[in-house]
Parts: C-alpha cells; structure tokens; sequence
C-alpha cells in the first residue's frame, strides 16, 4: 500500500484492524472455544476488496498492456490469471 502512495497512517490503521483478533465457530450443535485468528480480514468486510486490490497489485502489472504484447492480466479480489500467447512455447 505505501508503494502506491497510501499514507503511512492509513496504512499502519488497516495493519492494527488485522491484530489480536478472536473468533469462535459454531455450527450444527458445536460451539468452539475462543481462538486466535492468525491471518485474514472480517466476512464481509467492505475494506477486504481494497487490500486485496493492493495486495495483487503487482501481479497484476507483470503483463505487458500493449495489446500487441500478447500478454493479459485479470484480477477481482483473490483471484488472479496471466494469459501469453506465443508462436512457440520459448516465446
């Protein structure tokens, strides 16, 4: 994020909402203890997009934009694919 020009302090604020978080599950007749959520962000979290969006981001520029290039990059939210086509597999 901060290499693409996001302040310091927004970025630090998106790190801070992604520590000491805790959740439990509960499905069917169990209810779980308590954990840790080590990684991840909220279900549904509106800011979830954003972050991937930084996180992708320079996958996302490894194609070349030049039509001509043969080379495509697409990306939504966790998902990215890179398409090259070529004449031979070397190229």
């Amino acid at each position: 994020m901060r290499s693409a020009g996001i302040p310091k302090e927004y970025v630090e604020w998106y790190g801070r909402r992604l520590e000491s978080r805790k959740t439990v599950l509960v499905f069917d007749n169990f209810h779980s203890e308590e954990f840790n959520v080590a990684d991840g962000v909220d279900q549904g979290c509106p800011l979830s997009p954003l972050g991937f969006i930084f996180y992708n981001s320079g996958l996302l520029h490894v194609a070349n934009p030049n039509p001509r290039s043969g080379e495509i990059s697409l990306g939504f939210i966790d998902d990215v694919a890179l398409g090259a086509r070529g004449k031979s597999y070397e190229e």
